[in-house]
């Protein structure tokens, strides 16, 4: 799981085009969480699970006949607010629907259910057992990193 989080740290922080490269001097305010899915379930219907307890996929072809899919953690609909039937709207949207959303559409939803597992480390964490197991502190592309 280390070894895990510390490529994530390195591919954030470095090679996101969304965001600027992130400074060293920034790096001992940094964590990094990885969400651990589990428990897929094919869900009865687009309201068979719960807000805060399952993230969820749905899948659905659009009257062009293109398929379309988008997911949400656990968490987005919680932090967002919304009740399970306006972050499904939203997921509608998220895979690139434009169209209007009825209550057909919603029903011909196929919807998968999971759950997950937050792990959150702090880069100095990662850095300290960078050290420990290497015997010096990370380097990103010949930079000397530390543990500040």
């Amino acid at each position: 799981m280390l070894v895990l989080m510390g490529k994530r740290f390195s591919r954030s922080a470095l090679r996101d085009r969304r965001f600027p490269p992130i400074q060293a001097k920034e790096l001992p305010n940094l964590e990094c969480t990885v969400s651990i899915l589990t428990d897929y379930e094919t869900a009865n219907n687009y309201l068979d699970w719960e807000v805060g307890k399952h993230g969820i996929i749905i899948e659905f072809v659009d009257d062009y006949n293109t398929r379309r899919s988008a997911t949400y953690l656990p968490e987005v609909p919680a932090h967002e607010g919304w009740t399970r039937v306006e972050a499904i709207d939203s997921l509608i949207r998220k895979a690139g629907f434009s169209g209007p959303i009825t209550e057909s559409l919603r029903k011909h939803i196929k919807l998968t259910r999971y759950q997950s597992t937050l792990f959150t480390m702090h880069y100095s964490d990662y850095a300290s057992h960078v050290k420990a197991t290497r015997g010096a502190a990370p380097t990103i592309a010949g930079a000397k990193l530390g543990n500040h």
